[in-house]
């Protein structure tokens, strides 16, 4: 769809001016004292400035966040998500370097989320993403697997992004692949 093309151009552009944040509907219950970062060896998750730069030319990228639609069209990539098909862009809209911190969280009912929650660049993409595309999905992928799919139902101003797992053994393993599976 060309608006998805013209959205992720947009995403990757200059960010939008900053807009009102409204508070999350769900509070992070912490696991450990400090919520978990990446720590991979080359890869933090919580890159200060100039360690930003150095993970984007060491490294390749572990943590990416694609833009997907129901309707298959040209320059879409056919994704697998259980037995039906999603078309992504090819690029992501979201990558680990717009990533301040990712945390484990368990909701009423035991349902379980992992938040990935933005830098201010990461915030401005993600805002804007998310105003454009309600009803499509952002597709989380982790060292190139499909982890997660979050299908986009509100604009997300405040830089934290909520995506459901199956469970807490299925966060746990996702919490892995991202340290790199150690």
């Amino acid at each position: 769809m060309k608006i998805l093309l013209k959205l992720a151009i947009l995403a990757l552009s200059a960010g939008l001016a900053a807009c009102q944040q409204t508070a999350p509907r769900r509070v992070p219950e912490p696991v450990d004292p400090a919520p978990p970062v990446i720590q991979s060896s080359n890869v933090p998750a919580a890159p200060t400035a100039s360690a930003a730069t150095a993970s984007r030319t060491q490294s390749p990228t572990v943590i990416t966040l694609h833009l997907a639609q129901e309707k298959a069209e040209a320059p879409l990539v056919a994704v697998d998500v259980g037995g039906t098909s999603l078309y992504a862009l090819p690029q992501p809209v979201l990558t680990q370097a717009d990533l301040l911190r990712v945390t484990p969280v368990t909701a009423q009912g035991q349902r379980t989320f992992i938040l990935l929650e933005m830098n201010q660049s990461g915030q401005s993409k993600l805002r804007s993403v998310t105003a454009q595309a309600q009803g499509h999905y952002l597709l989380l992928s982790v060292q190139g697997q499909l982890a997660s799919v979050a299908r986009i139902s509100e604009t997300i101003s405040d830089g934290r992004l909520m995506i459901g797992t199956q469970n807490a053994q299925h966060t746990q393993a996702i919490l892995k692949l991202m340290q790199g599976g150690q």
